[in-house]
């Protein structure tokens, strides 16, 4: 399955999830840090009130064998930060894979992933890299990440496209892209140039991530090219996401932890997956009637 199916597979859910209380997801994604080297315009990361950190590798290891009591078989190694802000992402890779996780990702904004830290986390056991490069237009890049960052980013695309293809090593690879109204022409010659050193490429639609950047669409409904409607969410019921400190959240995009619905190192994961405040927030969602609620701010 591409990158690509695997996205659609997750914003678009089964009418058989769509329940107050559906199964726990065969996907998770765990935020291995907090942490972000960049400060984007379309991010509201820059102004978050949630305290940053990175998840002891003890405490990843712990919930890994919770989840895979739960029969999770997909796991990212990332949620509102950069994972390659750790040094030693490669180990939280090789655990994921000492656990029995099938199939392990990451996004990635590219800048520190150099071709010394990609060998580590291809030899790990990497199954999929995304990298997240949206200022395609070079001006932009340039004023808000610094001169030589663009090409930094770039060549650790290719690099990645080489090794892969020398080595013949099968992990699938994707850039992804916001289209930024009015940019269309600076993101197709950038289409045009990294392409050929990728499996995949999409867009994304400008989210205001819950209301807290001036995106010009609301909630998150997947891929621009195969949107889903923004209620209900598919993240209430086809996804889950923990946070550095252990937190199950609810949101995508939950910058200040208003989503926070249970701490999964204290209580079981699926006493926090079917807490009173999740599945109100899923009935909310189900009824089409989010007045009130903590998604009011994003989806009106």
């Amino acid at each position: 399955m591409s990158i690509i199916e695997r996205v659609d597979n997750t914003t678009h859910t089964p009418s058989d999830r769509l329940a107050p209380n559906p199964p726990f997801p065969k996907s998770v994604k765990i935020e291995i840090t907090s942490r972000c080297n960049l400060s984007c315009s379309y991010c509201a990361r820059a102004s978050s009130r949630r305290p940053s950190g990175d998840m002891p590798i003890e405490t990843f290891k712990s919930i890994l064998i919770d989840l895979v009591a739960l029969g999770v078989e997909e796991v990212g190694l990332f949620y509102l930060g950069e994972p390659f802000v750790l040094q030693n992402v490669h180990k939280y890779i090789r655990e994921c894979k000492k656990a029995g996780i099938n199939y392990v990702f990451i996004t990635t904004n590219g800048t520190m992933c150099t071709p010394d830290r990609l060998r580590l986390c291809v030899d790990a056991g990497l199954d999929s890299m995304k990298f997240s490069i949206n200022s395609y237009d070079r001006t932009s890049y340039e004023e808000y990440h610094g001169v030589d960052m663009f090409d930094v980013i770039i060549e650790n695309v290719k690099w990645l496209h080489m090794y892969k293809n020398s080595n013949r090593i099968d992990i699938d690879t994707c850039v992804s892209s916001i289209c930024f109204p009015g940019k269309e022409r600076e993101l197709s010659k950038f289409r045009d140039m990294i392409e050929n050193y990728t499996d995949e490429f999409y867009l994304l639609p400008l989210y205001n991530q819950g209301g807290n950047v001036r995106g010009e669409v609301p909630g998150n409904p997947g891929r621009l090219a195969n949107r889903v409607p923004p209620i209900p969410c598919w993240a209430l019921f086809n996804s889950a996401r923990i946070t550095w400190e252990g937190k199950l959240t609810a949101c995508c995009f939950d910058h200040f932890g208003k989503f926070e619905m249970g701490d999964i190192t204290k209580i079981p994961i699926m006493e926090a997956w079917n807490s009173e405040n999740f599945i109100k927030l899923r009935n909310s969602h189900l009824s089409l009637s989010i007045s009130g609620t903590l998604c009011e701010a994003c989806l009106v």
